[in-house]
């Protein structure tokens, strides 16, 4: 039986405020439950539990994924590549969504849309264990469901991705993509980050196809100034970038306010 705090006001003073309509993203590096549980309570509509970029097992991985449970988050999951394995690992500890990195193809998408399906669409084995914890239901419900509540999501951060993105984005079965613009930047030859114009470009074309498969649309917004502008291209989902950017940007924050403080005392 779950119970409401104790100080409802006060619980909610905490979560975040949303624009209207948006959903709110952000990735977890760190092999942290209780990261997870933190921003998952905050108000955050999904976290991405990183396993390509954080040393996370797939053991923590599960208990990334239950710390989401009775809250509003979805649990995501980035593996580390576009193998079966790794989506029938990512996918049997609970993940709502899978995200692969280094789509460059339409077949590269096709087989990641097939390692996450059960049969007849895909290849993915039968054995959800622990899933059926996760979303609260028996092994049979969730197989029933898996399907079509499941989703697949291409990161698209390679120039030969961008050449490709309309055969991609028509691949049946993926239910989205995001434009990754530091791994973007890099494999366009720019190692100082995406604020090159042919970059910049690059992310606005892969924006514009999204958009016009009816397909939510994702942006990563680090500043508040990138989330701006990414409301303004009208995004459906501001992912706000990864756990070691806050942790480090609320000390600086937290160190500058003493430094005014102080000042404004001298």
């Amino acid at each position: 039986m779950q119970h409401s705090p104790s100080n409802p006001s006060a619980y909610l003073r905490h979560r975040l405020q949303k624009p209207d309509g948006v959903r709110i993203g952000i990735g977890v590096t760190s092999p942290s439950p209780e990261l997870v549980q933190m921003f998952a309570n905050a108000g955050f509509d999904y976290v991405v539990i990183d396993m390509e970029h954080g040393p996370i097992s797939i053991e923590t991985a599960y208990r990334m994924v239950t710390a989401t449970i009775g809250t509003g988050a979805e649990a995501w999951v980035r593996v580390t590549h576009n193998d079966p394995a790794q989506f029938k690992l990512a996918l049997d500890i609970g993940a709502k969504h899978v995200i692969v990195p280094m789509i460059t193809s339409a077949r590269e998408a096709e087989q990641a849309v097939s390692y996450a399906k059960y049969p007849p669409r895909g290849v993915r084995g039968w054995g959800p264990f622990r899933t059926q914890y996760q979303w609260q239901t028996d092994m049979l419900d969730y197989a029933r469901r898996a399907n079509d509540e499941t989703g697949v999501i291409a990161l698209i951060e390679h120039p030969g991705a961008v050449r490709e993105l309309d055969a991609i984005l028509d691949v049946d079965g993926l239910s989205g993509a995001i434009p990754a613009p530091f791994d973007l930047a890099v494999n366009m030859g720019f190692s100082d980050g995406p604020n090159h114009i042919e970059v910049r470009e690059a992310i606005e074309l892969i924006m514009r196809k999204i958009k016009a498969r009816g397909m939510r649309l994702t942006s990563f917004a680090v500043t508040p100034e990138q989330a701006v502008e990414a409301l303004r291209l009208g995004v459906d989902d501001l992912f706000l970038g990864f756990d070691p950017m806050y942790i480090q940007a609320s000390v600086q924050l937290f160190m500058a306010n003493v430094a005014r403080l102080r000042d404004g005392e001298a």
